[in-house]
This record gives structure tokens, C-alpha cells and sequence, in this order.
């Protein structure tokens, strides 16, 4: 519930409302939020012409939140001096795709298409192994991305992150300020090193710089110290997450 990460919610939603929408919304967040953002609408007369669905994320353990057919949306507590929330966006895996002959040259049942396309393999009568490895194509590594702001160093992030694709994390101040990181649980750009080399993530984003620094580089610097494919999130860039092999 700090200020930069709720103010602009009432407005962003009454925005939607003035353009048009119609479509109905969910809203996760702490169950101080529903209270806050109502009563902005109700100070300032305004409307919102669609329907608007809060639901509380219990900020102490792992949760689902979300699952669709392709994809799943997980929160994980962090650790700061309020009760926060990192999140997981994650692919769900796909079906093994046969390939073009497969079919035709085992007579295959729809019993043993739909195991072909769960990665199993079909074993018949005289040893004959229709094996998916052989005969299908594998589904595409699932991708995931994982945002941690606002959180001291703690194992929880840890688990939320593991093997991630990307993870951002903050990194708001050098191991030079140590001390006041501990003190407002913040992390050091070390300290978001850390967390993605053991949580064994592909790609680090650091981001949420205090702005004593002028530049960034130091920053980067300490992170690639401990991890070394990390970035910083800079406004306006965009960073894809491509399948790897």
C-alpha cells in the first residue's frame, strides 16, 4: 500500500471507464486497496462503467491467483516493512505435436494420440515403442517472469524465482550503503545478484534506483559481480524473452 504503487490505480482505472470500456476487471492487492481506490471515486464523483473485482492476496505464503489455458499467475511474499507481494508469470506446457507420417504409419488410436501428446510413450504387443521423442515434436520450453520490488534479501524471493526466465528485482542502493538498504529492507544491486544466481534464473533486471546515483553503471556492475546476464530496466526498452533450446 505505498504510495508509488497504488496513487495511480484509481485514476488508471477511471481512465479505462472514460474510453470506453465495458469489460469487466480484476484487481489483486492487499485488502487495504478496495477501501482506498473507492473512496478516491467516491471524493471526486467519479464513475466507472464497467465492472471492477478486488480480490485480497494473502501476503504471508505462496498463492495461486490465476490460471488459464496457457498460462498461470502466482504471488509470493517478499520482505519489506509493510506486507508485499512479488508475482510469477508463468507458461503452462504445451502438447507434443506429431509429426506428419506418425499417425498414419502406427494406425494410432485417439487413445494413443492423446498419450503421444502428453509425452508418453505407446507400448504395444512384440516390443513395438512408439516413442514421442521419435515420432513428435516437443513443446516449446515454457517461459516465465518473475517481478520482486520492494523487498529486502530474503530465500522467499528465492523460491518464487526459481528457474525463471527473467527476474526482475530491485536494486536500490550500492553495497556502499548497506546499512540504510538493512535499515528500510531494501536490497543492494549484490543483493539481487544473489537472488538470481540461487534461484538459478537465465536473465537478471535490475531496477528501482535511488536517486542519489546519477548513473548506473556501479550498480550494474555489482550485480554482474555475482550474476553476470544482467541488465537494467531502463524506460522505454523492451526486453524479450526468446525460447532457448
Amino acid at each position: 500500500m505505498h504510495a508509488d504503487h497504488v496513487m495511480g490505480l484509481p485514476g488508471l482505472l477511471a481512465s479505462m471507464s472514460l474510453l470506453g470500456r465495458k469489460t469487466a476487471i480484476e484487481i489483486f492487492g492487499p485488502e487495504e486497496l478496495e477501501h482506498f481506490v473507492k473512496s478516491i471515486w467516491h471524493k471526486t464523483g467519479t464513475h466507472i462503467g464497467f465492472p471492477v473485482q478486488f480480490n485480497v492476496i494473502d501476503s504471508t505464503k505462496p498463492s495461486l491467483l490465476l490460471e488459464m489455458k496457457s498460462y498461470k499467475i502466482e504471488a509470493f511474499p517478499t520482505k519489506h516493512r509493510i506486507a508485499t507481494c512479488g508475482f510469477k508469470i508463468e507458461e503452462l506446457l504445451g502438447s507434443w505435436h506429431l509429426k506428419p507420417e506418425t499417425k498414419e504409419l502406427f494406425n494410432l488410436s485417439y487413445h494413443e494420440i492423446n498419450m503421444l501428446k502428453k509425452g508418453e510413450s505407446i507400448h504395444r504387443k512384440g516390443g513395438v515403442v512408439v516413442d514421442p521423442n521419435t515420432f513428435c515434436i516437443a513443446p516449446l520450453k515454457s517461459r516465465s517472469y518473475v517481478f520482486a520490488a520492494d523487498t529486502a534479501f530474503t530465500p522467499k524471493v528465492i523460491d518464487g524465482a526459481l528457474n525463471a526466465s527473467l527476474l526482475y528485482h530491485e536494486a536500490t542502493f550500492m553495497e556502499s550503503e548497506k546499512s540504510i538498504a538493512i535499515k528500510t529492507m531494501h536490497s543492494t544491486a549484490s543483493d539481487a545478484g544473489r537472488v538470481a544466481r540461487e534461484a538459478n534464473v537465465e536473465k537478471l533486471m535490475i531496477g528501482h534506483f535511488s536517486n542519489r546515483y546519477k548513473g548506473l553503471d556501479g550498480l550494474l556492475d555489482e550485480a554482474r559481480a555475482v550474476f553476470e546476464n544482467t541488465c537494467l530496466a531502463s524506460e522505454g526498452e523492451t526486453v524479450s524473452i526468446d525460447y532457448l533450446d
